[in-house]
Parts: structure tokens; C-alpha cells; sequence
């Protein structure tokens, strides 16, 4: 049975592989946005288990696409909606960020909702 998971994890990874190489730029900001929104998904269920403290590798790449994301927009073509994203994001890398363990389910939803409502957005323009 660990050899069928395997083998499906492969398929999975290069599904992926595929899906990237294979993107056009609007495209590849989809699939950021899909991964952040998977990982704020894992970070939740991670939360509501109790387990708060496994949560930092999540963290760390939620963060990194969030950075790449703020690296990809073009401030000079993008105007007032680039500075607009890029402030967003930045609501979002706090959030993600947080260290209150208090608040850290309730900051990661909204970090969620936020990136839900832009991907919507985006994936309309597509």
C-alpha cells in the first residue's frame, strides 16, 4: 500500500512539473495562488488539530510565494492596482507571519479570504 502512495505522490509532483513548465505567465501567478491557498488550507487543519507548533514549514512557503507574488507585479505598468496588490500582500505576509498563537487560525483565515478574493479576480481576467 506505501508503494501505491509513492507512486501516486510521483504522479502528483509531476502533474505539477508539467502543469509549470508548461504555463503561460497569467497562468503561472494562477497556480501561486492555488499553492498559497492549499497551504493556508494546511495550516488551518494543522491549527484546529492542536499542532499549532508544525505549522512553521507551511509558514515559510506560504511566505515565499507571498514574496514572489509582490516580486512579480510591475510597478511602472501596474499603477494604483500594483500598489494596491503589493499593500495587500503585505496584509497578508503579517498575517501569515503572526506569531500570537491567540490569533493565528483567526489571522490565517483572513489571510485566506483575502488571496480567495484576489485569485477570483485574477482567474476572471484569465
Amino acid at each position: 500500500m506505501h508503494n501505491m502512495s509513492l507512486v501516486q505522490s510521483g504522479y502528483a509532483v509531476a502533474g505539477k512539473e508539467a502543469r509549470v513548465l508548461n504555463a503561460n505567465a497569467h497562468e503561472l501567478i494562477n497556480i501561486l495562488y492555488e499553492e498559497l491557498l492549499n497551504l493556508l488550507d494546511e495550516i488551518s487543519v494543522i491549527h484546529t488539530r492542536g499542532q499549532s507548533r508544525e505549522i512553521a514549514d507551511q509558514q515559510v512557503m506560504a511566505l515565499t510565494i507571498v514574496d514572489s507574488l509582490m516580486v512579480s507585479l510591475d510597478r511602472e505598468k501596474g499603477g494604483d492596482l500594483a500598489r494596491n496588490l503589493h499593500r495587500l500582500y503585505g496584509q497578508v505576509r503579517e498575517l501569515i507571519a503572526s506569531k500570537d498563537p491567540k490569533n493565528q487560525l483567526k489571522n490565517n483565515r483572513a489571510a485566506h479570504q483575502i488571496i480567495l478574493e484576489i485569485y477570483s479576480a485574477w482567474s476572471e481576467i484569465g
